[in-house]
């Protein structure tokens, strides 16, 4: 896997669940804007990652992986060891579209394979050319940079007639952008749009939630529990979920819970303040788009501390806490530096978060820049901390399994 940066890129739904991820492969980050030439190599590659050596249960949990195919993919042994039941094929818009081809994807449709047209630009050109395969479709992909609003609402309409094809928006960027194509039709949209922060001037930060930010400091500090136990029950909201979380089935907890100071006991205290963040984001975000910013808040975390455990292991838990905290302006929709103020972070956390300064600001610009791919910066912040290639491969990896996992294991029944 040399040289090959492996990334996702969520698909979301019109309820702001995760539907899938694309996976997606360049070549070595120092000539970073040069896709692999070889379509065929590049699937290939990624496949054997995903298949053999971590499996698509961790990068993708119960979600569906996209990835690009042509027609030269059938040809190639791999093409067997694909499960039906978790991947979609992108038919890339280089495809030829023979005869051969057209047999083969209704043969594969049959059998329970998904299919995708990817980079649909809605020119007569690509329709005429892609027609042939629209009945076998489950998705058709629109780049929204490639054709005006009003081209894309007056062609979509072509697709109305097979039943099966889903519409999903590409480069979408905006919330904005995402409300006006959910509400032309578009069922999927693929993207990190739902990061970006949308400042509400009149908005107010709860009281509430500045008190269990202030207890994640006093949980940093080593505060005695009992001045734990004085914030906490400012949140009486809090508390009930905290009891919910520590009796339920998967907790094993078998003894009745005396306390709040009890409950934190049992907890343990690292546990509380990972739980306590959490919560914070499934309670403040709501129903929409909660799952995706939730796992984002989890990666982002994991792969910060990651880092940190390969070039400053002593700075691990603020690493991770940057990361948990730095999608807390999407969530709340207030500037960082708003909700930040009177709350007292480690210097190092509030310069990453706010300015993004220092070695805790580089690891937060190095893994945002990997969800956007924007590899130039990938390349910038690696060499400054002295990251190669595969090690970045490795611990993304890593962050991805266990975004997925804790994700799973704690969340998914919360945020329906």
């Amino acid at each position: 896997m040399q040289d090959i940066f492996i990334g996702r890129q969520p698909i979301i739904d019109q309820n702001g669940h995760v539907h899938g991820y694309e996976l997606l492969f360049r070549h070595s980050f120092e000539n970073y804007a040069a896709p692999i030439s070889c379509n065929t190599q590049a699937t290939s590659r990624v496949l054997v990652n995903a298949l053999n050596n971590f499996g698509t249960k961790k990068l993708l949990g119960n979600h569906f992986g996209f990835i690009n195919i042509d027609h030269t993919f059938f040809d190639t042994p791999l093409f067997g060891a694909i499960p039906a039941d978790k991947f979609v094929l992108e038919i890339l818009e280089s495809t030829l579209i023979d005869d051969p081809f057209i047999v083969k994807v209704q043969q594969l449709r049959e059998e329970g394979f998904r299919f995708a047209l990817d980079d649909m630009d809605l020119s007569e050109e690509m329709i005429a050319r892609f027609e042939p395969v629209f009945p076998y479709l489950a998705y058709v992909k629109i780049d929204l940079f490639s054709a005006t609003k009003e081209k894309i609402d007056e062609k979509i309409k072509l697709f109305e007639s097979y039943g099966a094809i889903k519409l999903l928006a590409e480069k979408v960027e905006t919330v904005e952008d995402y409300e006006y194509y959910k509400e032309l039709g578009f069922t999927y949209f693929q993207g990190y749009f739902y990061e970006k922060p949308t400042v509400l001037t009149q908005k107010k930060f709860d009281p509430s939630y500045r008190v269990l930010l202030e207890v994640i400091v006093l949980i940093d500090s080593d505060a005695e529990i009992k001045e734990l136990e004085s914030k906490l029950l400012n949140c009486p909201h809090l508390i009930i979920n905290l009891l919910k979380y520590i009796n339920s089935a998967d907790k094993g907890v078998k003894e009745p819970i005396s306390s709040l100071r009890h409950a934190m006991t049992l907890l343990g205290r690292q546990s509380l303040k990972q739980w306590i963040l959490l919560f914070l984001y499934a309670e403040a975000t709501g129903p929409i788009f909660a799952e995706p910013i939730l796992i984002s808040a989890l990666f982002r975390g994991k792969m910060m501390s990651a880092i940190a455990s390969r070039i400053l292991p002593s700075m691990q838990e603020e690493a991770f806490l940057t990361g948990l905290l730095s999608l807390f302006d999407v969530m709340m929709g207030l500037p960082m530096k708003e909700i930040l103020v009177g709350i007292n972070l480690n210097e190092c956390i509030l310069c990453a978060l706010i300015d993004k300064h220092g070695t805790l600001g580089m690891m937060l610009e190095l893994v945002v820049a990997m969800e956007e791919e924007s590899f130039l910066n990938i390349y910038e912040n690696m060499k400054k901390l002295d990251l190669d290639e595969d090690t970045l491969n490795e611990i993304g990896t890593e962050s991805y399994n266990w975004s997925n996992d804790f994700y799973a294991e704690h969340f998914a029944d919360i945020i329906e």
